[in-house]
This record gives structure tokens, sequence and C-alpha cells, in this order.
């Protein structure tokens, strides 16, 4: 029995890595029971003890691990139907995909904008009814809070997108889905350090006046908001130090040279 929860377990998290590399990011985690669901349970464990008090405690613990094993399987489902609906949906949304890993949406024209925020925020209420919370949604930065701004920068990201696909991809590489660890953080920062410093030169000199400077300044800020939620959780569950490539993308005036530790020299005594 113990080999069908582990195996469960590897479905479902197998399931979300491979749904990770398409969709917006965001995290999700399990909420606690309300107060209803934790009379259900109650109420469900008090009738399994009632019907299976005469049982032998092999035959209970094979119960208690099918019910466990179903609510894996149960999860992963309503979270494939979320995903799935959410996938048809960008089918209809056209993007240019220019901006590698960097995570604001590629959309190109304003009603793009509009039915990707619209999707996405069908899909958070489809993950909140399948019993998740979103912890960091890019919805919140680019459809709520900053949603204007996003769409005075909507020219500025389709005219540089050619230009961005030709230099940057290759140089930077393309997108990968993020892996939740040291290394993994640490690649992603890099490729995010890659990925914006080409960006910022293309955006400041193929959009007129001053429009590329903010143009790639919104894309920073997106990036620094979420490399900051991301090192919080990581740290917090892992303890350990944050990556050198993620402190680069929080450094202030960024630039790489900006971003390079600097050296702390000793000072030398000269005895006369």
């Amino acid at each position: 029995m113990q080999l069908w929860l582990l195996i469960s377990a590897i479905i479902f998290i197998s399931f979300i890595d491979l749904v990770d590399c398409r969709l917006p990011r965001a995290r999700y985690r399990k909420r606690g029971p309300s107060g209803f669901s934790l009379a259900r349970i109650q109420k469900q464990y008090d009738d399994d003890y009632d019907s299976t008090e005469d049982s032998s405690s092999s035959r209970k613990s094979t119960l208690d691990g099918s019910r466990r094993r179903d609510e894996v399987v149960n999860d992963a489902k309503c979270l494939q139907r979320c995903n799935n609906q959410l996938n048809i949906g960008m089918d209809m949304v056209n993007a240019h995909m220019a901006f590698g890993s960097i995570d604001v949406p590629s959309v190109v024209e304003k009603r793009d904008l509009e039915m990707f925020c619209m999707l996405d925020y069908q899909h958070s209420q489809c993950i909140d009814e399948c019993g998740y919370s979103v912890q960091f949604n890019l919805r919140e930065y680019v459809c709520r809070n900053r949603f204007p701004e996003m769409l005075q920068h909507l020219p500025c990201y389709a005219r540089a997108a050619p230009a961005l696909i030709r230099h940057c991809r290759p140089r930077c590489g393309g997108y990968k889905a993020l892996v939740h660890t040291q290394d993994g953080y640490s690649q992603r920062c890099r490729q995010l350090l890659c990925d914006h410093t080409c960006s910022t030169y293309i955006l400041k000199r193929l959009c007129p006046n001053e429009t590329g400077v903010s143009a790639s300044n919104y894309l920073l800020e997106f990036t620094r908001l979420q490399v900051d939620y991301w090192m919080k959780d990581f740290t917090k569950q892992s303890k350990s130090r944050i990556p050198l490539t993620c402190r680069k993308v929080q450094c202030k005036d960024f630039k790489l040279a900006n971003c390079r530790p600097q050296r702390r020299y000793r000072k030398r005594v000269v005895d006369n």
C-alpha cells in the first residue's frame, strides 16, 4: 500500500512539473480545511470507525491507504481540468514569445492582453475550487495593479519583438521550466540577467524617446518582484543561501557591471 501511495505522489508531482512549462507561472499551495470541511471529515471518520470497528487492523490500514491515494488522484484530476481549460483558451491569444525567461505575458495587442487576463482569472478561480491558493500570480501585477502601463508598452514590445527573438534568444537561450532547487533558481536568474540585459539594450534603441527605458523597467520590476517571492519561499523552506545570480537581479541600477560582487581589500600596515 505504501508503494501505491508513493507512485501516486510521483505521478502528481510529475504532472505539475509538466504543466509548469506552458502555463503562466504561478505557485499553488494546498489550503487548510475550512470549519465545514473539518466537520465533514470528522463525520466521515466516525462513520468509518463504526463500520470497521470489528475489522482487523490490516483492513483498516488498507482502507485508509486507499482513501489517501484517491485524494491525491482527485487533486491531480482537478488541476488537470483547470490547466486543460486554460491551454485551450490560450491558443486563441496572439503572442510573440520574445521575452525569453521573463514571465511578463508576451501579448501583441490590447485584445490579447484582455483575453489573457480573463483566462488567467478564470484559471485562478478553478484552482481555488480545487482547494488550492495561488501564492504568486503575474495577473496581480500585469492585469490589475499596472494594467494601463502594460497597455502603453505593447507597441514598443511588438516593434522590438523580431529583434529580441533574433538577438536575445541565441544569446540567452529559450525558455525552460523552472526547477525549485538552489541550482534551478541559480540557472533561471542567470538567464534572467542575460534576457534583461539584452532586451534593455534593444528596447532603448528601437523604441522612440524614453518609451524604451520605461518599457524595459516595467519588465525588470516584475522580475524583481517575482525573484523576491521565489527567494523568500526558497530560504524559508530550505534554509539555504540565496544564489548569487538571484542577488544580482535585485541590485540597484541594474547593469551587469553594477551587479558584480565587490572585492574587499585588506589595508596593509607597513612598519617604518
